[in-house]
């Protein structure tokens, strides 16, 4: 059985924008002719077609899949996900607020894992469900931490937490232009191999208000990072099931 690479991206803080950087991994995975999905972790999060600007498209939603029952389809799920420039899209619903089943989020992961070259899941904080379900099945992981105080102390508590659900955890670090300069200094600290500094793009707000998914544009901040997750975490391909 041939199954995707799956990324799990978390924020070290909230309002970082990991499901920003998460969208961004899956577009420019799809960019690179890979068959990508982006899973969303957040029950009480914006939502991430929001994110990528299909929240007006049909198709299916978490709480459509909380009465599951028995094998998942991960070809006919992925088919009837809302989608946007090639990537698959399976976010929550503002409007129906429904608790998932442990072993339905995992089986949806799995089969959709199945069926996609990269699945990147835009996890919660470890204290959450959501989190100790999906995040075992990780093949690699992505902390993004902001460079502010408050900020590199929420990343500190929760990296141990990442380690622990996945050996082979990353730093992105994102920043205001100003902060870079002591990126090596926060990934020592983190005891994190720093895999990209993620400068804040002026054109981001804009975008998201226009629908614009983020990493579009390959000469942009996040869509450098997003490449560089993919060069590190997934190298391009499909990977036999152990």
């Amino acid at each position: 059985m041939q199954t995707a690479h799956i990324i799990g991206v978390v924020g070290g803080s909230g309002g970082v924008g990991a499901s920003v950087l998460s969208a961004a991994i899956a577009i420019r995975a799809a960019q690179a002719g890979l068959r990508s999905v982006c899973l969303d972790g957040h029950r009480l999060g914006g939502g991430l077609d929001v994110t990528l600007g299909i929240e007006q498209e049909r198709g299916v939603r978490w709480p459509d899949l909380a009465g599951a029952r028995g094998r998942i389809d991960g070809a006919e799920l992925l088919r009837r996900l809302p989608s946007v420039d090639g990537v698959g899209v399976l976010s929550f619903d503002r409007a129906r607020d429904v608790l998932l089943a442990s072993e339905i989020a995992l089986d949806v992961l799995l089969a959709l894992s199945g069926a996609a070259d990269v699945v990147v899941v835009d996890l919660p904080s470890p204290d959450h469900q959501i989190f100790e379900v999906l995040a075992p099945s990780a093949d690699a992981m992505v902390l993004l931490a902001g460079s502010g105080i408050c900020d590199l102390a929420g990343a500190s508590a929760i990296v141990g937490h990442l380690i622990d659900a996945c050996p082979d955890v990353w730093l992105c670090l994102r920043t205001s232009g100003k902060g870079g300069h002591f990126a090596d200094t926060v990934a020592g600290a983190l005891d994190l191999p720093l895999l990209a500094v993620v400068r804040e793009e002026p054109s981001l707000a804009t975008d998201l208000l226009h629908g614009i998914p983020p990493g579009s544009s390959a000469k942009g901040a996040l869509a450098a990072a997003g490449d560089a997750v993919l060069a590190q975490c997934a190298a391009g391909s499909r990977r036999d099931a152990s």
